[in-house]
């Protein structure tokens, strides 16, 4: 009896566990029915003792369980990941940094105690395809070598430079074939040969560090893919990485502590629906069908047989198919496989539509199958996936609704509204291959809506526009395959995958899933204390001034300021963050009348303002370059974030977060071409020129300004086609630097004279492009030829031989900056999205001359309005600045701290950036009188980086203002605006934000 209660309790955990990974799996939602209730006193007696009996029977069964894993690996061990491939294997974890590798038979047992992998670089194998000699033949690719091995190849193509010495590694072969991997050194291979096939991945060893490769395939270089290239290097870090690598197959790793282990002799056993899965699948009653989806045999499948051809044929139908056949229909773990075959087709073919806010029509839906039509159910919501059909999160529509599930045979779906009388036209937006309409005429042809990454034609979405003939309206329209849209994400709910052309099953994890832990309340001020988040929600102020989405739209945003600071322990937290209300308001309106609509602000009110143009965005910063400070970070241009379409925000977040609604124009980049900085990078580029300078005295002498005669002989002498008199360089070149409007420089000179200072203050993109070879040392000094082609292997490998790429990571360039003051924990899960840490600013490859000086003048980069202030304001500084946004955590203020002095001769970058305001490309924007003051402490640089076919530009305005300059300004500030496809010049629309921002600071000091 015990045997019988223990068997039932254990029957009912299962169902109770696949009952919550249904409501994990399903999204179509079922309104709950009301129960009968008896009386109260009675239900809790009932209740009382069937809690009694099913705890009592849950301890025999859980012991149980326990006793019967008693020989097996702890839980949580991440040894036991290691048995597929190293079954029964002891090994020990050492304390102490590391590299050490085992054999076990065919198999290899890697580990790399307290080491650190650093950032994976990506090299496109189809760059190395430039041997026209040898069709399809790849040049070799150098990795490790430092630049004296470097500077003696002939043209190398992809040189991975190494900052401290390691094994010298060379990989060739061809396009899509094996690579071969050569190297010079103590090292050792991981595996049998030193080979790298196409899509595996392969470790080279030594004894204090270890190189991963992995081939990849490509969209960009289907003939060959790309290779991943990442070092790893002794840094403090808890857990080793340990790695079993089979003789065939993929690789498996884990992360361990330090310690002793075992790996498990067998693998856990499987769940009895995932065995009724693998034996469905194994007798091929369960499979992957043409159109995509899965397909289950059906039940009476031996009556189909007997009435005719089937298209299960192929079938051995004896005895044992039968009793599978039976458990899946009747039996509940086949319940529960066939609800996830549901949910995993229902996620194959999507249908949907969306409405208007305000428009209302009821909607039935059904889907044609073979000669009948039978009623689907449908669902409020869309999977995560579908947010890639769209580029932007759309704006002004109603949430979706969709088919919530699709018959496994079903094709077109005949989707019926009915519409209020009266309804004179009906704006829908479709997602999905309209086929037929019938009750309402088209106004115009339909609108493709389709220009996202997963759009395979701009029709997949349409925007239809219906004049009503009728209350009730008939569409049909054909699913669109979710194939496309699938992501990896997608699947973490579900145990049904598609792999390689199979069904696959998957665990989820633990039937139990770790609970979350509650957030803390906040209570969130600006510097002055002003409220803005309290109760779980922004403050109208907050929300006026364009700071909710960094605060949060609602309480529970991944990577809001609020949640970042609802997860430190503890039930409440008081913080104030380190912005000025005033200022940030002042700058949010600036930004949305000059930035966005090109209008006039007065600091009250926006005239002469014109529509936004479409995929305009803007951003600016103010900061106190002394204490880091960050006052004010405002941005324009993102979708509107709200309640009502906050799901599909979310969505977008999680499926492409560069792209995100939820980004902060300020603060972050998505990686793409509009956010170049132009020539303001050129501030970045004339500090590294100094720092070659104090090398080199010809350029130390080029600097300081030579006369116009001087500059060209010297350019003619090395063999370098440069002319003060062109308005490109090289003058002969087939790809050649221009300066603005075609302008030479003879004009720009101040008593004959041209060196950094003009050359700052009048923006020459020649003078900078030319000069930035002259101070690279992977030119060789030459005017042809040299080794551009040259990649960091590890951050700062490049530093010695490029000066302005030092520079630039001297300033900030290539690292997240952490903006919590010190104030939260460096391991508290932080992530590359979190508001409270800029994305990083990146320089692209260098692979060309061209490229170089492309580089030289702000092109090929991206950097957010922070780092940009950041750069201006360590030129007033004299020293690389730290910045912080929260100020203050539970009465703890953040500490600030200052960064490195730049080292370099600073009066020739200053004198150019004053130049810029007072005489130069943003003299115009602070010519007003009430500017007189700020004009006087100011210096600042402009820039424009043309877009597309060059008709459009992101412009730039970025400069730091003295102390005093203003009525209460004891500290020197640095601002930074941008603006996106901008039809004008960064001294005519970027400058002008940033006099309205500095005239609101004066206006606030003065009262």
């Amino acid at each position: 009896m015990i045997g019988t209660l223990v068997e039932a309790v254990a029957a009912n955990r299962t169902r109770l566990r696949r009952a919550r990974n249904l409501r994990a799996g399903t999204r179509t939602h079922v309104a709950a029915q009301p129960r009968a209730r008896g009386p109260a006193p009675l239900r809790w007696l009932t209740a009382g003792c069937v809690l009694l009996a099913v705890a009592g029977a849950a301890l025999i069964v859980v012991h149980a369980r326990w006793l019967a894993a008693a020989g097996a690996m702890p839980m949580g061990d991440g040894a036991s990941r290691l048995t597929a491939v190293l079954p029964g294997v002891a090994f020990t974890v050492p304390d102490s940094p590391g590299v050490t590798m085992h054999m076990h038979g065919g198999a290899a047992l890697l580990i790399l105690a307290g080491m650190r992998g650093g950032p994976a670089q990506r090299v496109d194998l189809c760059d190395q395809l430039a041997d026209r000699t040898r069709p399809g033949r790849l040049l070799p690719l150098r990795i490790g070598w430092t630049f004296a091995d470097a500077a003696g190849l002939a043209s190398p193509r992809n040189v991975l430079l190494a900052e401290r010495p390691m094994p010298r590694v060379r990989v060739d072969g061809r396009a899509g074939a094996p690579l071969d991997v050569h190297w010079d050194g103590e090292a050792r291979w991981v595996g049998a040969a030193a080979r790298l096939a196409p899509g595996g991945e392969g470790w080279l060893a030594w004894r204090d560090g270890a190189l991963r490769l992995r081939h990849r395939p490509s969209n960009a270089c289907p003939a060959a893919g790309e290779l991943l290239v990442q070092l790893y290097r002794p840094a403090p870090t808890p857990r080793a990485l340990v790695v079993a690598v089979p003789a065939h197959g993929e690789p498996v790793e884990t992360l361990l502590a330090p310690g002793a282990y075992r790996v498990p002799a067998s693998p856990a056993a499987t769940l009895e629906d995932e065995q009724l899965f693998a034996q469905l699948q194994a007798r091929g009653l369960v499979r992957l069908g043409a159109n995509g989806l899965a397909e289950l045999a059906p039940p009476d499948l031996a009556a189909w047989r007997a009435a005719g051809k089937t298209p299960w044929d192929d079938v051995n139908l004896d005895g044992d198919a039968l009793r599978l056949l039976e458990r899946l229909y009747r039996r509940a773990d086949g319940d529960f496989v066939r609800e996830q075959v549901r949910v995993f087709n229902a996620e194959r073919r999507l249908l949907a539509w969306r409405l208007p806010p305000g428009a209302t029509a009821r909607w039935r839906a059904e889907v044609v199958q073979g000669t009948a039509t039978v009623p689907v159910p449908l669902a409020d919501d869309m999977p995560p996936a579908s947010a890639r059909l769209f580029a932007r999160l759309p704006q002004g529509w109603a949430p979706w609704q969709r088919i919530g599930a699709w018959p496994a045979d079903g094709g077109v779906a005949r989707l019926r509204l009915t519409v209020p009388a009266g309804t004179a036209s009906l704006r829908l937006m479709l997602a999905g291959r309209l086929r037929h309409v019938t009750g309402a005429r088209l106004r115009t042809d339909p609108q493709p809506g389709c220009d996202g990454r997963a759009c395979t034609a701009p029709d997949e979405v349409q925007v239809l526009d219906l004049l009503p003939d009728a209350a009730d309206i008939v569409i049909d329209a054909e699913p669109l395959a979710q194939g496309a849209l699938a992501t990896p994400g997608d699947a973490r709910y579900r145990h049904l995958v598609a792999r390689d052309g199979r069904l696959a099953w998957q665990a989820l994890g633990p039937a139990a899933p770790r609970p979350s832990v509650p957030l803390a309340d906040v209570v969130l001020g600006d510097r002055n204390g002003i409220p803005l988040w309290r109760d779980g929600a922004p403050t109208e102020a907050a929300r006026a001034a364009g700071l909710a989405t960094m605060l949060g739209v609602r309480a529970g945003q991944a990577g809001s300021v609020a949640t970042s600071l609802g997860r430190v322990p503890g039930e409440r937290h008081t913080a104030r963050i380190t912005l000025d209300l005033r200022l940030q308001a002042a700058a949010q309106a600036a930004l949305d009348c000059i930035a966005m609509r090109r209008g006039h602000w007065d600091g009250r009110a926006c005239t002469g303002a014109g529509p936004v143009p479409a995929g305009r965005q803007a951003g600016v910063v103010l900061l106190d370059t002394e204490t880091g400070a960050i006052l004010a970070a405002a941005g324009a241009g993102m979708p509107a974030v709200t309640q009502e379409n906050w799901r599909e925000a979310r969505d977008f977040d999680r499926v492409d977060p560069a792209a995100s609604p939820l980004r902060l124009p300020a603060l972050q980049h998505d990686g793409g071409a509009e956010r170049a900085p132009g020539s303001t990078f050129k501030i970045v580029s004339a500090l590294g020129l100094e720092l070659a300078a104090q090398s080199d005295r010809q350029l130390d002498a080029l600097l300081d300004g030579l006369p116009l005669a001087g500059i060209n002989a010297a350019a003619h002498e090395r063999g370098f086609a440069f002319r003060t008199d062109a308005p490109t360089y090289p003058v002969d070149g087939r790809v050649r630097i221009t300066n603005f409007r075609d302008q030479g420089l003879d004009r720009r000179a101040q008593d004959g004279r041209l060196g950094l200072a003009q050359a700052l203050t009048y923006s020459l993109n020649t003078w900078f492009a030319w000069t930035g070879e002259l101070s690279d040392r992977s030119l060789l000094g030459r005017p042809d030829g040299g080794v551009p082609d040259l990649q960091p292997l590890e951050p700062g490998a490049l530093d010695p031989v490029r000066p302005i790429v030092a520079m630039a990571h001297r300033l900030g360039f290539g690292q997240a900056l952490r903006l919590d003051g010190g104030l939260l924990p460096a391991d508290g899960g932080w992530s590359a999205w979190d508001a409270l840490q800029a994305t990083p600013a990146a320089i692209d490859p260098v692979h060309t001359r061209h490229e170089l000086r492309q580089m030289a003048i702000g092109l090929r980069m991206q950097a957010t309005p922070l780092q940009m202030a950041l750069v201006a304001g360590a030129v007033g500084q004299g020293r690389a600045i730290v910045p912080h946004l929260l100020g203050e955590l539970d009465g703890k203020p953040a500490a600030p701290s200052n960064g490195p002095a730049l080292g370099v001769r600073l009066d020739r970058v200053r004198a150019g950036m004053k130049g810029v305001v007072d005489a130069g490309t943003a003299a115009g924007a602070f010519r007003a009188p009430a500017l007189a003051g700020i004009r006087r402490g100011l210096s600042g640089k402009t820039g424009t980086a043309p877009v597309g076919d060059g008709s459009l530009a992101t412009v730039w305005f970025t400069g730091w203002l003295q102390p005093h300059s203003v009525p209460g300004q004891a500290h020197r500030l640095a601002v930074a605006v941008f603006v996106s496809r901008s039809e004008a010049t960064g001294g005519a629309h970027a400058a002008p934000v940033a006099a309205a921002v500095l005239g609101a600071l004066a206006a606030n000091g003065s009262n």
